[in-house]
């Protein structure tokens, strides 16, 4: 009998701890996302507008088509951008500059976008980038050992040297026959000179390559600003929402007016090697 009624105190006790929570599950307003990239290269430039979508959409985000968008130098040179001017699917919401221009390193760039009756502007500095001297390859023999690996075991390998006087940060990006590749779908690679090193000997690729395959490498210079912005998406994009992570943000940006993304100004330097 006392067993009974404990069980049966404990499941009133139990009962009336319980507590029934609604979440709040009211969107945040959409906002303007604005991804920018000027180079020292001609065919790198470009401006991307889109829209934010609720949380648990998916799909590919609204694009914006309609915009005006500009960059300025700070030297008074100026160049307009049109939206998707080749008229492939792939580029909606993407806008070019009409006539090419190749960013000069020192300089500042400044961009203006309107959209939806709101100007939107960032700036960023065209740093140097440091010369890939070379590149190699090897095989990684535990990647070759691995059952579920076909083929594609081979990383390669760079060769540099970086200037000790200057504080520089860098963003790469790994391309297998011409496709980005990444290690998984949240893999962004950037460093700062700190960890990379004044002799860059050997530094390898996450990214692993079969025989006959063609491997690009492209380094580009980001500014300060840059490196924080890609250092909060990373954690961003990484966060388990577990008890210790920290609360999900907004990643910290260049462009004015509230709008997501960034403005981003490199030189870019890009080295190719055929696994043979």
């Amino acid at each position: 009998m006392r067993f009974i009624y404990f069980v049966l105190l404990s499941a009133v006790v139990l009962t009336a701890c319980e507590k029934t929570i609604i979440l709040d599950s009211t969107q945040a307003p959409s906002k303007i996302v604005i991804e920018g990239l000027v180079t020292n290269q001609t065919y790198k430039q470009f401006i991307k507008v889109s829209r934010s979508v609720g949380f648990y959409s998916t799909g590919k985000t609204p694009r914006v088509t309609n915009a005006t968008v500009v960059v300025k130098d700070d030297v008074g040179n100026q160049f307009a951008f049109l939206h998707n001017p080749n008229n492939h699917e792939d580029s909606v919401g993407y806008y070019k500059p009409t006539d090419g221009f190749a960013g000069v390193v020192g300089r500042t760039y400044f961009m203006n976008v309107m959209a939806d009756g709101v100007t939107y502007t960032a700036q960023d500095i065209l740093y140097p980038v440091t010369t890939i001297d070379s590149l190699n390859y090897r095989k990684d023999d535990r990647e070759a050992e691995d059952p579920e690996v076909t083929g594609r075991f081979y990383e390669i390998r760079m060769y540099a040297k970086e200037p000790a006087a200057t504080k520089d940060y860098y963003k790469f990006d790994f391309y297998r026959n011409d496709s980005l590749k990444t290690a998984s779908d949240t893999d962004i690679y950037f460093s700062d000179d700190v960890l990379l090193g004044e002799e860059i000997n050997g530094v390898a690729s996450p990214i692993y390559y079969a025989m006959g395959d063609k491997a690009t490498l492209e380094m580009f210079s980001i500014s300060r600003f840059g490196y924080v912005f890609l250092n909060d998406l990373v954690t961003l994009l990484n966060s388990d929402g577990g008890m210790y992570s920290p609360p999900p943000a907004n990643t910290r940006t260049n462009i004015s007016n509230g709008a997501l993304g960034f403005f981003q100004v490199s030189a870019l330097e890009r080295k190719e090697i055929t696994i043979k």
